[in-house]
């Protein structure tokens, strides 16, 4: 259920009295139309970053990045995959130590692990959600790639768009950082998981979402307004 309040016009120095109404999902669910300045939603953006370093100077970095902006009746879809490692000097996990379980967590919405074991260790998950105008999106320097792998002595890092997600996957000595996005139905699922078990390790795994909106000019507006009104009129009897 929701609650939608209703200001009455006030009386002259008098505070206005709200009038609330209950009205139910369906209901909402068929409400549509446009108000003075609205924005459109017209494109997304989405970067999945994640870095892992160890004591011992070794690296392990994956970007994925997707972005959809609406240009007439489709859609022009760019992505980008990009991957590197370090092996540093030579890095063992803790001896008799272990971080699991985070790879079988199944949610829906965003999920967020951290398992460490061991001293000096740093973890981040990090999402982010932002608005901006569809200008400053831009192209960007996509380069097309749907996957992207990259190894250095004990460190890997991943990058791989699947069927409606993309998974990033970083491992080194005793390490694992893994974010995975996939959208299932009416459910989509964001898993940001960090599993360490050694010393001196620092992981840092960020996705954010960018939401492109593009505003309506008044004479977009009008136009508007016009078609709606002749649509009316359709309806009236002859």
């Amino acid at each position: 259920m929701a609650l939608v309040a209703v200001a009455a016009a006030p009386p002259a120095a008098a505070l206005p009295p709200v009038r609330v109404e209950i009205v139910d999902d369906a209901t909402l669910g068929t409400l549509n139309g446009k108000y003075f300045g609205a924005n459109l939603l017209v494109g997304l953006r989405i970067d999945l970053v994640s870095s892992l370093s160890t004591a011992q100077g070794g690296t392990a970095n994956a970007t994925g990045s997707l972005q959809m902006i609406r240009v007439g009746n489709g859609f022009d879809v760019r992505v980008d995959s990009r991957s590197s490692a370090t092996e540093g000097t030579a890095a063992t996990g803790l001896p008799h130590g272990s971080a699991v379980g985070a790879q079988g967590l199944q949610v829906d919405g965003i999920g967020q692990v951290s398992q460490i074991a061991g001293d000096g260790n740093r973890m981040t998950n990090l999402t982010t959600i932002s608005f901006m105008p569809a200008t400053a999106g831009g192209a960007g320097q996509f380069n097309g790639a749907t996957s992207s792998s990259a190894s250095a002595g004990g460190m890997t890092a991943q990058v791989t768009f699947l069927d409606r997600g993309l998974q990033l996957a970083l491992s080194g000595p005793g390490a694992g950082l893994t974010q995975q996005l996939h959208a299932s139905g009416a459910n989509g699922q964001v898993l940001q998981s960090g599993q360490i078990a050694g010393n001196g390790m620092v992981g840092f795994n960020q996705l954010q979402l960018q939401l492109m909106t593009s505003p309506m000019s008044n004479g977009e507006l009008h136009q508007l307004g016009v078609r709606q009104a002749l649509a009316g009129l359709d309806g009236l009897g002859r």
